[in-house]
């Protein structure tokens, strides 16, 4: 797998898509504000269409985004719900312990520490909160190695039922190489992480900080969907089946959602 391929790919698919393009542009930043709609666009790009399409067929568009939409909801949800139950343990105790009738800015730093001292419950409800979430950390990567490759396959197939085809999906997987699809999960993320830092490095500024980022979070978050919908779209090709290969069963399930 050519990684600076897919990287220059994807970059030059996201500049042709938007640079001196102002109308899609301006489009798909609308898009953004009504979700659905850049997510059905985002399902075209994952189809394969290149040079990036025109955001036409709005109710097409807002129907594949809700598609999309129930796909990464259903994937995530149970990492949604063990971070809402880690915090429950931790709520709990703190109300148990009446901390609503307390008022600690007329405590001293010494009364302070011998109240939670007082409330034991609460330092093992913390221990419970942080098992929690450590564990929800680790399913969400989990689930991130299947849904970064399942809504492609959902996009490909039209179906909801093969984004969790999860026997396909590592099939796939294996045509990829795992090694190959780890890097390239692996970098994905950084880039995200890169591209999030410095649009949050732009709220440090006062006063007009948070309105330069909100400013280039509505110009730049486009062009970085492409790429990465792009890049998304060129790790599935990866593992596409070629010629004289001999199918999995499993792949050719019924397309209806």
């Amino acid at each position: 797998m050519d990684f600076g391929s897919m990287l220059d790919d994807s970059l030059a698919y996201a500049r042709d898509g938007v640079w001196e393009r102002w109308s899609r542009w301006v489009l798909l930043i609308v898009s953004m504000i009504i979700f659905p709609l850049i997510l059905g666009y985002m399902v075209r790009i994952y189809r394969g269409v290149k040079p990036a399409p025109e955001p036409e067929g709005w109710w097409n568009l807002f129907i594949d985004g809700l598609k999309l939409l129930v796909v990464q909801i259903i994937y995530f949800l149970p990492v949604i719900l063990l971070i809402i139950l880690a915090f429950v343990p931790m709520i709990a105790a703190f109300l148990n312990a009446g901390i609503l009738s307390e008022n600690f800015s007329t405590m001293s730093d010494a009364q302070s520490e011998q109240w939670f001292e007082n409330h034991p419950e609460i330092f093992a409800s913390l221990g419970i909160m942080i098992v929690l979430l450590l564990i929800a950390f680790v399913l969400a990567i989990i689930i991130t190695f299947f849904s970064y490759l399942g809504v492609v396959r959902f996009a490909r197939t039209g179906s909801i039922r093969e984004a969790f085809n999860f026997t396909a999906i590592l099939a796939h997987v294996g045509r990829i190489g795992w090694i190959n699809y780890i890097i390239a999960l692996i970098a994905i993320t950084i880039i995200g992480y890169i591209f999030g830092t410095v649009m949050n490095f732009f709220s440090l500024i006062p006063v007009a900080g948070i309105f330069i980022e909100l400013l280039l979070m509505g110009i730049l978050y486009v062009p970085f969907l492409l790429f990465s919908a792009r890049f998304a779209t060129l790790v599935y090709d990866a593992g596409e089946e070629v010629p004289g290969q001999v199918l999995d069963p499993s792949t050719t399930a019924g397309t209806g959602a």
